[in-house]
């Protein structure tokens, strides 16, 4: 939002009303420097966006200047510089004494402030996931203008090229629980109940809940970060200036190809977390895979299959459109990529958490 380089201020990004939080946030933070620098130059040529709440903003921001400071504005855009000049001018000519900016804000200020940026989020999702629900509707019904070359390359890197680390990461999962729960078992000669305990858990929860964190970590953070470098580029801009539709092209292929392909890898993260358990069940509880493998049918059903399948298509969506979103909200440079992204993981991490304790109340109330 503005930074400072020796006697330069930087201005980027959107200085708009929505952004407001962010502005005051990093105003704040620069204050102390601002009042110490003289001569300063004020460069707006990242600037993308300026309404009457970002000149003031930027006005209360440059007043903490010293009075002897000459400022010497570069690289705005004629209407955005004319835009602020005007608004300079007349709060000073009505004598309006706007204060610098409070670094002690009170703590109902800060909630106030934070509920309104998390009210705007949330609308500003809401009408995202519009935007997406009305196109998907469209190509429900004319699948030929879907992008099949970019969801087939959707469906190698988010699926395909993801099998190894959920194989991995399951495998070891499964050989924990057989190795934490069956310490407790083998205490009261239960040590065959582990198969129950293990497959249930990893069935149910465990494999699919895992599985999308691994998913929303890797391949949610990587579409956060490639929508955000797009944006940072300007090639989501020059997208619409050639007439394609900025979400028919980057977020319905990875909607559909995640839908597909987190299915798929859950079931094979199932079964490596199962084959894991299997295996520390065999070194540790003197377990064959032989009669592991024959109690399974005995302890689950193919609902505690279907229970976790089912969840799977849901929480791609979710990482997909928390990823997506949050990489069209970049703004600036390459930190704002970082922060989108981290926002994504951690976001969509979150909704997966709810989804999963949601999924289990419901399917406990209908006796799956």
């Amino acid at each position: 939002m503005i930074t400072i380089d020796n006697n330069t201020i930087i201005i980027d990004g959107q200085w708009t009303l929505s952004n407001l939080r962010e502005i005051q946030l990093a105003s704040d933070k620069i204050q102390p420097q601002i009042a110490t620098l003289k001569d300063v130059i004020v460069d707006g040529s990242k600037l993308s966006q300026i309404d009457t709440t970002g000149c003031q903003e930027l006005y209360i921001a440059l007043k903490s200047l010293p009075k002897e400071s000459k400022v010497d504005y570069q690289g705005f855009e004629k209407k955005q510089l004319d835009l602020y000049l005007y608004i300079k001018s007349r709060i000073e000519d009505a004598g309006i004494q706007l204060a610098a900016p409070d670094n002690h804000n009170s703590f109902t200020k800060r909630v106030g402030m934070f509920t309104i940026y998390l009210l705007d989020e949330i609308q500003k999702f809401i009408e995202f996931i519009g935007e997406i629900s009305v196109i998907a509707t469209q190509r429900a019904f004319t699948p030929w203008k879907i992008r099949w070359s970019a969801f087939w390359a959707n469906i190698q890197n988010a699926g395909v090229m993801a099998l190894p680390i959920i194989g991995l990461l399951n495998f070891l999962i499964g050989a924990v629980i057989s190795y934490q729960a069956g310490s407790l078992l083998q205490m009261f000669g239960a040590s065959i109940y582990i198969v129950d305990f293990s497959t249930v858990a990893i069935l149910r929860v465990l494999g699919p809940l895992l599985t999308a964190i691994i998913i929303a970590g890797r391949t949610g953070a990587a579409y956060a970060a490639q929508i955000g470098t797009m944006v940072v580029n300007e090639e989501v801009d020059a997208l619409e200036t050639i007439g394609i539709n900025r979400y028919d092209q980057l977020v319905l292929p990875k909607m559909y190809a995640l839908a597909v392909s987190l299915p798929l890898l859950t079931l094979f993260a199932d079964m490596m977390a199962i084959f894991g358990s299997m295996c520390l069940a065999a070194i540790y509880l003197d377990i064959s895979f032989g009669e592991f493998i024959t109690t399974i049918p005995n302890a689950v059903t193919w609902r505690s299959l279907l229970v976790g399948i089912v969840q799977a298509p849901v929480f791609a969506i979710v990482i997909t459109l928390v990823g997506c979103y949050q990489g069209f909200q970049v703004q600036g440079g390459a930190d704002s990529v970082g922060q989108q992204t981290t926002k994504a993981v951690v976001q969509s991490i979150f909704y997966v958490i709810v989804i999963v304790a949601l999924f289990s109340i419901l399917m406990r109330n209908v006796g799956l």
